[in-house]
């Protein structure tokens, strides 16, 4: 038995587009919450839902397509610390977070060429299953 295997699981679209109701829904209550602790509360739960559906997003990718996937996410980390750099006015984390996501999706683009497929269909090959 594998160690990984593909998961996918009867009704994961209407869970998805859910959990993308959920979390907008929450970001809208957040933006306008009346009070801190409240404002914390949805917080937490949109972290929580944007972490059920990562795990619900990926599970369904599988074999050869991980690596790309894996390099796909760590150049978001890259690009997410580079915008945090804009935030916070940081040259060492923008320039940092700029390397880290541009060697990323070069990285991903390279890995796509030697399959022999392109980057949205290793990433949603299987989200139309």
């Amino acid at each position: 038995k594998q160690w990984y295997q593909r998961r996918i699981r009867a009704g994961r679209h209407a869970i998805n587009a859910g959990l993308l109701a959920a979390n907008i829904a929450a970001m809208g209550y957040f933006f306008n919450a009346p009070s801190v602790t409240s404002g914390v509360a949805m917080l937490g739960a949109i972290t929580a839902g944007s972490g059920v559906m990562g795990y619900t997003l990926t599970a369904a990718i599988g074999g050869a397509d991980m690596p790309v996937v894996i390099t796909v996410l760590n150049s978001y980390s890259g690009w997410a610390l580079c915008a945090e750099g804009f935030m916070l006015n940081n040259s060492l984390m923008t320039i940092v977070g700029s390397l880290i996501g541009s060697s990323g999706a070069i990285l991903s683009y390279i890995m796509c060429k030697a399959m022999n497929r392109s980057l949205p269909n290793v990433i949603l090959g299987g989200f139309w299953n």
